[in-house]
């Protein structure tokens, strides 16, 4: 299938796959100065939740890494293993592959991952219910718009599901294990390390968007009905479980807003002039 989109962020470039991934119906023109607000609401909702779940905040790592060899120097993910228990953090990420899907109004040069460990033995049932739960109770969002992709070993979070009114037979769909460890692309299977070998198993977590009523995808990857709001980690021991959320993509979800993408490049530029050299992957924004 060529490269996937974890193999062109290892190579640093702005190479292309984008003739094999899905594209969304609607598209975002002009700047949208009401999404900043909206995302502002839903950055002091997080804050909130997790704060009432008993989760401290951390500070973000800055989105300079200094590894050139990965990403260009800028940072794809928030750092797993170094959050610590009981804690979550708002980290600022861009991804060089990302300048090849840019007609995608849910793909953007500036984004932010809210990441959570739960402190304690965890299992994918916990970090399954607490993902549902902060979707479903605390942002309200739509159950019957809700889905998952994963592989067969998130069979073990079946009665979680059932028992959440999101049935597993009908709201997850399941990838083959050989294809999804090929694939490296975290529907399924996620390696912190992208150039190791040790991965976590995870469940991507996925919200209709539109009019349609399936009630999950149909296949992978998804088609341009669905967008990807988050990440469950549901085993493995490459890191602590948790889970992880997109906000940009969680604001959508809510709101149906999204900036453009030269409105957050511009913020993008701004990330880098604070003090830091800049990194070689930021020529691929420019």
């Amino acid at each position: 299938m060529g490269l996937n989109r974890r193999k062109l962020v290892q190579l640093g470039t702005a190479a292309t796959a984008s003739a094999a991934l899905p594209r969304f119906a609607v598209g975002a023109t002009g700047q949208n100065e009401a999404f900043e607000a909206e995302f502002a609401e839903t950055l002091a909702g997080l804050k909130a939740a997790f704060a009432k779940l008993g989760f401290s905040e951390s500070q973000p790592f800055s989105i300079v890494t200094g590894n050139v060899d990965y990403n260009g120097g800028l940072r794809h993910d928030f750092e797993q293993k170094k959050l610590q228990p009981n804690a979550f953090v708002i980290q600022p990420l861009a991804r060089v592959a990302d300048v090849e899907e840019k007609n995608r109004p849910d793909v953007l040069p500036l984004f932010h991952e809210v990441g959570c460990h739960p402190e304690g033995v965890v299992s994918g049932r916990d970090t399954t219910e607490l993902m549902v739960r902060l979707l479903t109770e605390e942002f309200s969002l739509d159950p019957s718009r809700i889905a998952f992709v994963s592989v067969p070993l998130a069979d073990d979070v079946r009665p979680v599901l059932d028992g959440m009114n999101l049935p597993f037979s009908q709201k997850v769909l399941l990838r083959g294990e050989a294809e999804a460890l090929a694939a490296r692309d975290a529907s399924g299977y996620f390696f912190p390390d992208p150039f190791g070998e040790d991965y976590l198993v995870t469940m991507g977590v996925y919200y209709r968007v539109g009019n349609q009523t399936e009630p999950a995808p149909e296949s992978y990857p998804p088609s341009a009905n669905w967008t990807e709001i988050g990440e469950i980690i549901i085993g493995g021991e490459a890191a602590p479980l948790g889970i992880s959320i997109g906000a940009e993509r969680l604001t959508y979800a809510l709101t149906g807003q999204l900036p453009t993408w030269d409105q957050r490049l511009d913020a993008l530029f701004a990330h880098i002039d604070l003090g830091h050299a800049e990194p070689p992957g930021i020529a691929a924004f420019r």
